[in-house]
């Protein structure tokens, strides 16, 4: 069995708002959750693993702490952003330290993408980071089998994704505030929700949003869709949304990871 697993940063556990100076307390939290679910992952059968980031400049794991049964993928720009390196030659698939989209109620750090992205829909489907990596993975006829992050992400990988392995690190209580799980803990949790996942691969389907797929988003800036509106193959919906469709969900899923990050050259 090969296992892809996508690391983020806002839903690992005893984590609660974005600070400079915490920058190798990231690296080692997000280090540390991703060995205990390559751990879980082999102890389910996993013959391989693949690693990627989440995650800022994406170059958070620390490579000589990591698993050394893993390989991982570092870096950015990539193709597929967080899921670089997925293809169907993969079994199941991972999502660890996961946030909420954009404007969740009591969702730690909740946001999709960047504080530049008030809403963003494919096929009319609101979603947010894990429901659009969810999407990619389906792409490729790859089922999301666990998803760890806090309660509200959670809640939301359910939503979205079914009854799918959920590890609940941490509970919001505002964007910044949460009642966490400790690290050690933590690990234990996720190690064993990895393992229990494995188990339920054939019954978890592919999270798929049908071809042709049309791409919109509202940012929270007018200045950032007025920068892009103009590119040929943007529609302009209203003061800060624009929309672009695409053959397939991959092919529509570059054209939104391009134009979020032009667009936000000009707020």
């Amino acid at each position: 069995m090969k296992v892809f697993i996508a690391v983020d940063l806002e839903g690992v556990g005893g984590y609660v708002k974005w600070d400079a100076a915490d920058r190798e307390r990231e690296r080692e939290l997000i280090t540390g959750e991703a060995n205990a679910a390559v751990a879980g992952a082999f102890e389910g059968g996993a013959a391989k693993v693949l690693v990627t980031e989440a995650h800022a400049n994406m170059r958070n794991l620390i490579p000589e702490k990591v698993d050394p049964r893993a390989t991982f993928l570092s870096g950015t720009p990539k193709p597929l952003n967080h899921m670089a390196g997925i293809d169907s030659t993969f079994n199941a698939a991972m999502f660890l330290g996961y946030h909420s989209k954009a404007g969740t109620k009591n969702g730690v750090m909740a946001h999709t993408y960047s504080a530049d992205i008030f809403s963003l829909r494919f096929n009319g489907v609101e979603v947010g980071e894990i429901g659009t990596d969810a999407a990619i993975a389906g792409h490729f006829g790859v089922p999301v089998v666990m998803v760890s992050g806090d309660r509200a992400a959670c809640e939301e990988a359910r939503e979205l994704l079914g009854e799918i392995e959920t590890v609940v690190v941490k509970k919001g209580i505002s964007r910044y505030a949460a009642r966490c799980v400790p690290v050690e803990e933590v690990h234990r949790l996720i190690r064993e929700g990895a393992k229990r996942a494995l188990g339920k691969v054939v019954a978890v389907s592919p999270f798929i949003i049908k071809s042709p797929v049309r791409g919109e988003i509202t940012f929270t800036d007018p200045s950032c869709a007025d920068a892009i509106s103009h590119v040929p193959f943007v529609e302009r919906l209203d003061g800060r949304t624009v929309a672009f469709t695409a053959a397939d969900f991959v092919q529509t899923f570059e054209l939104f990871n391009a134009l979020h990050f032009l667009a936000s050259l000009f707020r």
